[in-house]
C-alpha cells in the first residue's frame, strides 16, 4: 500500500462528508427508515401478543431453565437480539450493508411468518429466538448504513428523522394488537394476525434493495485501501 493510495482513500471519504444533503439523500434515509419500521414492529409486538399466547394456552407448560411461560417468550426475543448483535454484528462489515440489510430483513420476516403458524409453546419461542437474531443484525446494520450514506453536515438530523419514522410504528402495533388479539378473525387467533402483519415487510425488501445503493464507505475498493492503512 502506497502513500498515494492512502491519501486517495482519505480524499474520497472527505469528499463524501462534504456532499450536500440533497433530496436523494433524504429519500435513501426514508427508505431505510421504512425498512426499520418493520423491524421495530416485530420487536415491540413482543409484549402485545403475549395475552393472545396465554389465552391460546401456548405458554402454559413451556419452560427452559428458569424461564417459564411469558418470561420464556420474552427471553427468547432478547436472547436472539443478543446473539444477532454480539455474534453476527460483523457480517455487514464483511458482506456489505445492503446485502445484510436485505437478508436480515427477510430472515426475521420469514421467522415471524413461521412463528405465526406454530401450535406449541416451544415452537413459538424457538422461532421467536430465530427472528430475534435477524432483528439484532438489522439493528446494528441500519444505524451504520445511515451514518455512512449521509454527509456529516446533516447526520444528526438524519438520525433524528430515522428514529422518528421507525418508532412511529410503536403505536401502530399497539393499536393493531388491541384490535386483533382479543378476537379470532376467520377462526385464526388474533395474535397470529399481528405476527403475520409484521412479516409482510418481506414484500417490500426487494424494492428497497433496488432503490438503496451499497454504502460508498463499504465499497470493496475503499475498504481495501483503508484497511491496508492500519
Amino acid at each position: 500500500m502506497t502513500i498515494d493510495q492512502g491519501g486517495r482513500a482519505v480524499s474520497i471519504l472527505a469528499r463524501l462528508d462534504r456532499l450536500p444533503g440533497t433530496r436523494h439523500v433524504w429519500l435513501l434515509v426514508t427508505l431505510l427508515s421504512l425498512g426499520g419500521m418493520f423491524e421495530l414492529y416485530d420487536l415491540f409486538m413482543t409484549a402485545y401478543v403475549i395475552p393472545g399466547l396465554v389465552k391460546a394456552g401456548l405458554l402454559a407448560n413451556v419452560a427452559v431453565s428458569i424461564f417459564t411461560g411469558p418470561a420464556l417468550f420474552v427471553a427468547a426475543t432478547f436472547s436472539g437480539l443478543f446473539i444477532g448483535t454480539a455474534a453476527f454484528g460483523y457480517v455487514a462489515d464483511k458482506y456489505g450493508r445492503r446485502t445484510i440489510f436485505t437478508y436480515s430483513m427477510l430472515w426475521y420476516c420469514a421467522a415471524t411468518l413461521v412463528m405465526a403458524f406454530q401450535n406449541s409453546g416451544f415452537g413459538v419461542c424457538l422461532w421467536r429466538l430465530i427472528a430475534g437474531i435477524g432483528i439484532g443484525v438489522e439493528l446494528v446494520t441500519i444505524d451504520t448504513y445511515v451514518s455512512e450514506l449521509v454527509p456529516k453536515s446533516i447526520r444528526g438530523r438524519a438520525f433524528a428523522f430515522n428514529q422518528a419514522v421507525q418508532f412511529s410504528v410503536v403505536p401502530v402495533v399497539a393499536f393493531v394488537a388491541y384490535q386483533l388479539v382479543p378476537i379470532s378473525p376467520f377462526g385464526f387467533d388474533g395474535w397470529r394476525w399481528v405476527a403475520l402483519i409484521g412479516s409482510i415487510g418481506a414484500l417490500f425488501v426487494w424494492f428497497i434493495r433496488r432503490a438503496v445503493p451499497e454504502s460508498p464507505r463499504c465499497s470493496s475498493k475503499i475498504s481495501a485501501i483503508c484497511f491496508s492503512i492500519v
